[in-house]
């Protein structure tokens, strides 16, 4: 036996209770965010509608517009205050006319997807037939 090598043990060991001991102290100062999921969630409930709708879908879209460090707004509104247009399009009667027209014609789905201002999905929704009532 070694008396290098049972000294290199007891170090390693003496080194591997200091790493412990450091971790412990890690967890032990850990901040507990449970705490503010009430305060999130009543934060949550207050934005409501008129009507009693919710205005986000859900806690993460609220939760976003705070790690983009802007006021929780819903999206439509958020649109209509700087000025922006929805991603959506509303789909009408006029929308369904003017597609099928361009489909009629002989127009890709893509081209009459860009013409009118909606996704290729619509089209070949409107194509399929879909949106007929």
């Amino acid at each position: 036996m070694n008396i290098n090598e049972n000294h290199s043990l007891k170090e390693l060991e003496r080194l591997k209770r200091k790493i412990e001991k450091q971790i412990e102290a890690k967890k032990s100062t850990r901040q507990d965010n449970s705490v503010l999921y009430n305060l999130i969630k009543k934060d949550h409930e207050k934005h409501r509608r008129d009507d009693g709708r919710k205005v986000f879908r859900g806690v993460v879209d609220y939760l976003e517009c705070y790690v983009n460090g802007l006021p929780p707004v819903a999206k439509g509104a958020f649109y209509k205050k700087f000025g922006m247009e929805g991603k959506r399009t509303k789909i009408t009667t006029d929308v369904i006319r003017e597609v099928k027209e361009l489909i009629s014609q002989g127009s890709t789905l893509s081209k009459a997807a860009s013409t009118v201002g909606v996704s290729v999905a619509t089209c070949q929704k409107i194509k399929k037939g879909d949106y007929d009532s």
